[in-house]
């Protein structure tokens, strides 16, 4: 969940008719602060068969900064503050922290600044103007490509295929709101008392 968490940290479009999704993406980007939003997430295995399935409410504040509350089925918190990514699993009333991933390993973060799109990966044709599709150009990274969708102008849908273990991430974003004023005290996080808190995972 947390290297998904990491692929997968906004993505929404405010955008006028526009037949290039690229043209979408960019138009997206442009004065892009901040998001808020809803999510449902089902990962599934090489053969189709649902492993995972959750949802829950995402928060971004630009540059770098985000927030996923899983509700169900299981509680958990990921905050990135800019420096460091937290996880906190209330099932095991464990916090797990490391050094935030760069840009160039996230792909959501990546879609919020479409200039190192063109850095990290490589977009391929899709043969449709709603739907965007990418790999990373470092082909030791742990994803093999992923596709955005738009409907109405706005990104609904990320597809990230997994290069390790084959499995597909299905995001769906919803009730998504551009640039509302965030507190960001939001994506500051301390460790609950008596909790266990690992390093480096």
């Amino acid at each position: 969940m947390l290297r998904t968490v990491t692929f997968v940290c906004l993505v929404l479009c405010w955008a006028l008719a526009a037949a290039d999704p690229r043209e979408r993406l960019d138009r997206f980007a442009a004065g892009l602060d901040s998001l808020s939003g809803t999510f449902h997430q089902v990962i599934f295995d090489e053969d189709g068969f649902i492993v995972e399935e959750s949802h829950g409410t995402l928060k971004f504040m630009a540059p770098d900064r985000f927030r996923w509350d899983y509700a169900e089925p299981f509680p958990q918190q990921l905050v990135a503050d800019g420096e460091r990514l937290w996880h906190f699993d209330e099932s095991l009333d464990q916090v797990t922290v490391r050094d935030q991933p760069d840009a160039a390993e996230s792909p959501l973060l990546v879609l919020t600044r479409p200039e190192l799109l063109d850095r990290f990966y490589r977009i391929e044709a899709s043969g449709r103007d709603d739907e965007l599709h990418f790999a990373p150009r470092d082909e030791g990274g742990d994803f093999e490509r992923a596709s955005l969708r738009f409907e109405n102008d706005t990104p609904v849908l990320l597809l990230l295929v997994d290069r390790l273990v084959g499995q597909t991430t299905r995001l769906e974003l919803s009730d998504i709101r551009r640039n509302p004023e965030l507190d960001p005290a939001d994506f500051r996080f301390e460790p609950p008392p008596g909790v266990d808190v690992l390093e480096g995972y």
